[in-house]
């Protein structure tokens, strides 16, 4: 597993069991202009998962998540969790909205923190294990899915609330990757079946995909913003009461798919309705979103990077 820093010259990585320099129990800082280590943080059990931020980093094990600052890696907390070997951790990478998500002491909670101020909320999420949890760049959604695979639940972060709920599929899977594109309309999910499910969250997805269009030449860096909070205000009027009414919203289908050989992959959202899909196989996919009209997406592009 390698991460980047934003985007700088320093990366994060992990090792593998076959690794016997790098091992999973070593997390590695690079800096790739000076080609060479910065530091090593080293563990008595393997890590799971790691995520970098501006002024942290945090390091997820079975049962815990330690935080160190990223400028001295002195450790400041470690927060005890539930058994978490699928290393489910969430993260907000929006520095003035700073929020992280994990799995809680108690199956199926995932506890939300917000380092900004000090709030804390415990979301009743799912009734089995969390395998994963990812939030929106600014912080404000969260999605989580279970070791199930088959559905998918969006929370507002400031208060818990249940947003959307969302089915992948009927089969048991296990959820590789959650995104969500830059205004938060649309999601998307990859799974082990080799699919990559696309949802809008949207309530009315070609006016507000419109909207984006029309003006985003128009509008400043800020204005762009309020028209977006404009557009999510709008949409979340009703589905904040979905915890009160409960089967009364019922869980929503993907509008558009794609199925790839690999089981494998990470995916985002690319420019021009596309979604960009990456195998550990080292294939890269471009794919075209057929927004308008849902239904099977085209592979408009495919390199592999593995010679």
């Amino acid at each position: 597993m390698i991460l980047m820093l934003y985007q700088t010259n320093i990366l994060g990585y992990i090792g593998t069991e076959k690794n016997q320099i790098n091992k999973k129990n070593k997390l590695i800082i690079w800096d790739e202009n000076a080609q060479k280590v910065i530091s090593e943080l080293r563990f008595c059990e393997n890590i799971l998962n790691f995520k970098l931020r501006r002024d942290k980093i945090f390091i997820v094990c079975k049962c815990k998540i330690y935080i160190f600052t990223l400028e001295t890696l002195e450790g400041i907390d470690i927060i005890k969790t539930c058994e978490n070997i699928n290393g489910a951790f969430g993260i907000s990478y929006n520095y003035s909205n700073a929020i992280f998500a994990y799995p809680s002491l108690q199956k199926g909670k995932i506890q939300i923190k917000n380092d900004k101020n000090n709030n804390d909320i415990m979301v009743n999420a799912h009734e089995k294990n969390i395998a994963i949890i990812k939030l929106t760049f600014n912080g404000n959604l969260m999605a989580s899915a279970t070791e199930m695979g088959t559905i998918i639940r969006i929370f507002d972060t400031k208060n818990g609330n249940l947003i959307k709920e969302l089915r992948r599929g009927k089969e048991k899977t296990l959820i590789k990757d959650i995104c969500f594109d830059e205004n938060d309309i649309l999601m998307a999910a990859s799974s082990s079946r080799g699919t990559v499910h696309i949802w809008s969250i949207s309530d009315n997805l070609n006016e507000d995909m419109k909207i984006i269009k029309d003006n985003k030449l128009e509008l400043s860096e800020k204005q762009e913003n309020e028209q977006i909070k404009k557009i999510q205000n709008k949409r979340s009027i009703l589905k904040g009461m979905s915890k009160v009414f409960g089967d009364f919203f019922n869980s929503e289908w993907s509008f558009a798919q794609v199925r790839i050989k690999d089981e494998n992959t990470i995916c985002c959202f690319g420019e021009d309705n596309t979604i960009i899909i990456v195998a550990t196989s080292g294939i890269y996919y471009k794919v075209k979103i057929p927004v308008d009209k849902g239904g099977n997406c085209q592979i408009i592009q495919q390199e592999n990077f593995i010679i």
